[in-house]
């Protein structure tokens, strides 16, 4: 079983996969995607610290959200490791794909992301599919009807209210369980978003809550909890509702099994101790680690690596 956690690259998603590397906790079968969005040196670290580390790292060479690939001149290229085979190199399948750059050098490998059916369906019949080790694809009974291969499912699981709702409406929920259906439908793995979600924005948005989200495990389905501050009237005092939230946390975490208590977790319900606002880019940074480190510890009891 393989789990490709998808990654746009900003810098609190690549701090915590840089800190995931230098960890050296995920397995060989939890490869993460990095799809570039910003041109900064935290890109070309996070990829040198999977590498320095003996680990998979996937990065998407065509990245099509934010002007990124527009960017002729790179200040921070990753392309330097990319002769490196725990380098793969990945590619999002689009009309302006070029076939020839899916083919990678002996002992490399690639991954090649199909979102639209129609542009599968006219890869699939050209021929280009097979040059790929890893293809990724939704979920849907139309694909597995095309293709004879082995695949990966992409799916988004991540929720976000909208209009007049928040995460105070549903505060503990199903996140997946694509691993139980993967031998059912022919998926070797499974990738989806993280609890970040595939929706992109450059600036995001503001919230009027401040709010914690920790995935877990209930036997076999991974579910999360969110954490809101009880202040949700306005946009201001972001420390405040921060700690409200953190209290929540900390009273929720000695309940659960230890591996749930993974040190990222630890580490977030610490701040109610200390009453330390470390600021949201830090909390979402730990909150991506723990998912990160509860996964492996998942995969090495129920998919371990021979």
């Amino acid at each position: 079983m393989l789990y490709f956690p998808y990654f746009r690259g900003r810098q609190y998603d690549l701090l915590a996969l840089k800190n995931i590397a230098q960890q050296h906790v995920l397995p060989a079968n939890i490869i993460p995607i990095i799809e570039p969005v910003r041109d900064i040196r935290a890109l070309p670290q996070t990829v040198a610290a999977f590498i320095d580390h003996d680990q998979p790292v996937v990065v998407i060479a065509n990245p099509t959200v934010s002007d990124y690939a527009l960017t002729q001149q790179k200040l921070h290229d990753w392309r330097p490791y990319q002769d490196n085979p725990n380098l793969i190199v990945g590619h999002v399948l689009t009309p302006t794909l070029i076939p020839d750059s899916l083919t990678a050098p002996a002992g490399h490998r690639t991954l090649l992301i199909a979102r639209q059916y129609d542009e599968l369906k006219a890869a699939h019949h050209a021929g280009w599919l097979a040059a790929s080790d890893y293809l990724l694809v939704p979920p849907e009974a139309r694909i597995r009807q095309l293709l004879n291969r082995p695949t990966v499912s992409l799916f988004d699981h991540a929720w976000f209210p909208e209009h007049d709702r928040s995460y105070a409406d549903i505060v503990d929920g199903f996140f997946s369980d694509d691993w139980t259906l993967a031998d059912f439908n022919n998926y070797v793995g499974f990738s989806d978003y993280t609890i970040g979600g595939g929706h992109y924005s450059e600036h995001g948005y503001p919230a009027k809550a401040v709010t914690l989200h920790l995935t877990y495990f209930r036997g076999k389905q991974l579910r999360i909890h969110r954490f809101v501050s009880t202040d949700r009237d306005d946009f201001r005092h972001p420390k405040e509702k921060f700690f409200q939230a953190v209290a929540k946390l900390a009273a929720w975490l000695p309940q659960q099994p230890a591996v749930t208590q993974t040190p990222a977790a630890q580490q977030l319900a610490a701040y109610h101790e200390q009453q330390h606002f470390p600021g949201l880019g830090v909390v979402k940074r730990l909150s991506l680690e723990h998912h990160l480190q509860l996964m492996a510890q998942y995969f090495k009891e129920n998919f371990p690596v021979d």
